[in-house]
């Protein structure tokens, strides 16, 4: 089933999973979303989940890119996310990239957008989900410019060996994860001036260029009714996995996301364990879905 991805063009992790769907040359189905809330058709198939992106595979929603890699992975094994000799370590890899240094690359580039480069509802849509303070994040720019630049040096020095990617000769999920962090740095020009000092770091100019290279696979365009369709068409895939003391199956739990301020998540659990969270729900127009998420980063409490 082709999966189909709900981003929009400016967010750094729909970044890393359009990149991901070129690694793999996958055809894939894109659904355009906003970058503040309401989100309809995404809430809609999540049940509140309101960050980017959101994969969709049938009545199957991922969550987070902890989850949608897999799920990609599962569905397309080769060329895979996790190549040797690095393996598994690809993912520890990604997950400090898109936590901490995540985090260092939107302060080196949104800290250096002047004031009114951003729309107020933008703003306030940050603020209310995230505890976003602009004029905390220009003050501290400087700062982050610096753990952002720090963090492309360890990448130089990684590569300093001749190495096309991360780990060898493929280009993995890491690469993934750190391509879209510079990515989004890149694509701010007020913070042209970090850019380019990363970008003339040893190695990573050409490491760069190779990521972009490959390319975002093959979309189509589609609209939120039409994925909700596809969704209300279908029905979820088995689950595996376990389920964690002290939770039970069936038991109705809420998923939220650590520091965020959107609406959990609530549903029937089906799986909790280290693979990842499954909760199923039933939707009022995509009927019954499975939404999928990471096990870290995500807080389950009983509903």
């Amino acid at each position: 089933m082709t999966p189909i991805l709900h981003h929009y063009a400016a967010s750094p992790f729909a970044e890393l999973v359009r990149t991901a769907f070129g690694l793999k040359a996958m055809a894939w189905q894109s659904v355009s979303v906003p970058n503040i809330l309401p989100k309809p058709g995404q809430t809609e198939l999540t049940g509140g989940y309101a960050r980017t992106p959101v994969v969709q595979i049938g009545a199957d929603i991922y969550c987070d890119t902890g989850a949608i890699l897999p799920a990609l992975e599962a569905l397309q094994p080769s060329p895979s996310f996790y190549p040797a000799p690095l393996g598994a370590a690809h993912r520890m890899l990604a997950s400090w990239a898109g936590g901490p240094q995540f985090l260092a690359h939107v302060g080196a580039a949104m800290g250096a957008m002047p004031p009114g480069a951003l729309p107020d509802a933008f703003i306030a849509d940050r603020k209310a989900r995230f505890g976003l303070d602009v004029g905390q994040l220009s003050n501290a720019s400087p700062h982050f410019a610096s753990q952002a630049l720090t963090a492309a040096q360890w990448l130089s020095d990684t590569l300093a060996d001749g190495r096309d990617f991360v780990g060898g000769t493929a280009a993995g999920h890491a690469d993934l994860a750190l391509y879209s962090n510079i990515w989004f740095v890149c694509a701010i020009p007020f913070a042209k001036a970090t850019s380019d000092r990363m970008l003339a770091l040893a190695g990573i100019g050409g490491w760069f260029h190779r990521m972009a290279a490959l390319g975002h696979g093959s979309p189509t365009d589609i609209s939120a009714d039409e994925a909700i369709d596809i969704a209300a068409a279908a029905v979820p895939q088995p689950v595996g996995g376990s389920i964690d003391a002290p939770f039970s199956a069936g038991q109705v739990v809420a998923v939220r996301g650590d520091g965020s301020g959107d609406a959990p998540v609530l549903g029937r659990l089906a799986r909790l364990d280290s693979g990842g969270i499954t909760v199923l729900r039933d939707a009022e127009r995509a009927g019954l879905v499975a939404v999928h998420f990471p096990r870290l980063g995500q807080m389950v409490t009983p509903a």
